[in-house]
């Protein structure tokens, strides 16, 4: 299927990205593709929101407080829907096996290669988002074939166990252990141990930077770079020295779509952010204390992270702990790059054909993990 968009959008937000420094963070500003004044909405957005915004005062509201499966069953078939297209259909060969969590469940990794892949290749292991309820390895499965083939790498889809069925420690074993195995087992592949970088999303991204952590702590030194895509890093809501809470009137906004983006803010604020929220009630279900770094990873000191791509949408509900988990990063002395997206909301990058951001948002992480690994 054809992308919606020209793809000559693509370069031209390319060219007219800008390298600016916001609250002293180094970061590459990308445009909307169209053009718009400041604040303004990405308009494929604001045409998907549009819809959305004037259901919000529609939501019941129940008296007995529903059970958390049924809170987020309706929301994990809305997440499970893929919003792009099946870009790639050619060049990419997929291969599925079953990886062995600490529990000995088995779990389910796809693996993406070119169809005439090199050697000794790069390793990428992907966690998709959703919530840590809600997603799987289809919504994200354009996103790593697509960076196959503009980065000859082998690529893991890691299909770890949703919530609130399963809770920590099941999820994030999953990822770590299927990323350890994806390193023991890279030369079946194709590919070398020694250059392994983690990425995801959303929930995903959580789970990413908290592999990446543990990584740490254990000594293996497997991850070599981390990818980040508008992450959930502080599930606590704890304050810290550059997060300071959610606060949806600074956001950068114009006034024609101030309306639209407060609506989606009040439907994400104080559900999955904040103190007491769903991805704890959802994920951790008391089995963690919500400011253990692995939970919430901004509240670490980042001592030894490797290199990050950070990336977001300037309208995201996330935006505040994502410029917070930027300063605890470039404070710690870490490499980073940071890319944030002019009038985007949060969960685009998984939108293959349909927004061209998305098609960029590969590109770059093509490009970040070629410097880098």
């Amino acid at each position: 299927m054809a992308r919606k968009y020209d793809v000559k959008l693509v370069e031209a937000m390319r060219r007219q990205a800008r390298e600016v420094e916001y609250e002293g963070v180094p970061l590459l500003l990308k445009p909307i593709p169209e053009g718009g004044a400041d604040g303004d909405m990405d308009p494929r957005a604001y045409k998907s929101m549009r819809k959305v915004s004037p259901l919000v005062r529609l939501l019941p509201r129940t008296k007995k407080p529903q059970s958390t499966l049924k809170t987020v069953m309706l929301m994990r078939q809305v997440f499970g829907q893929y919003k792009g297209v099946q870009l790639v259909k050619a060049g990419v060969e997929t291969s599925h096996v079953t990886v062995p969590s600490a529990d000995g469940h088995a779990v389910p990794v796809r693996i993406y290669r070119r169809t005439r892949a090199g050697r000794d290749l790069p390793l990428f292991v992907y966690y998709h988002g959703g919530g840590f309820f809600g997603g799987s390895p289809d919504i994200v499965e354009q996103m790593c074939k697509l960076l196959v083939l503009n980065y000859d790498c082998v690529a893991f889809n890691v299909d770890y166990r949703l919530c609130p069925e399963n809770h920590y420690p099941a999820p994030f074993d999953d990822c770590f252990y299927a990323t350890r195995w994806a390193h023991d087992h890279a030369a079946e592949f194709g590919g070398s141990g020694d250059r392994l970088a983690v990425g995801g999303d959303s929930a995903g991204g959580n789970l990413a930077a908290a592999v990446t952590l543990r990584d740490r702590d254990e000594g293996a030194g497997l991850v070599k770079a981390q990818v980040l895509l508008y992450p959930s890093v502080n599930i606590s809501g704890r304050r810290t020295d550059f997060y300071h809470g959610t606060d949806i009137t600074k956001y950068h906004r114009s006034r024609r779509h101030a309306k639209v983006l407060d609506a989606m803010s009040r439907l994400t604020t104080g559900t999955v952010v904040g103190e007491g929220n769903l991805l704890e009630k959802v994920y951790l279900q008391g089995h963690l204390d919500p400011e253990n770094v692995y939970a919430s990873p901004l509240l670490d000191s980042q001592r030894d992270v490797p290199p990050t791509l950070l990336l977001f949408g300037e309208h995201d509900f996330l935006a505040c702990e994502d410029w917070a988990y930027a300063k605890t990063l470039r404070a710690a002395g870490r490499s980073l790059k940071t890319i944030v997206y002019r009038g985007l909301w949060h969960g685009f990058a998984d939108q293959i054909g349909v927004c061209p951001q998305a098609e960029d948002s590969i590109l770059e992480i093509a490009h970040f993990l070629s410097a880098e690994l």
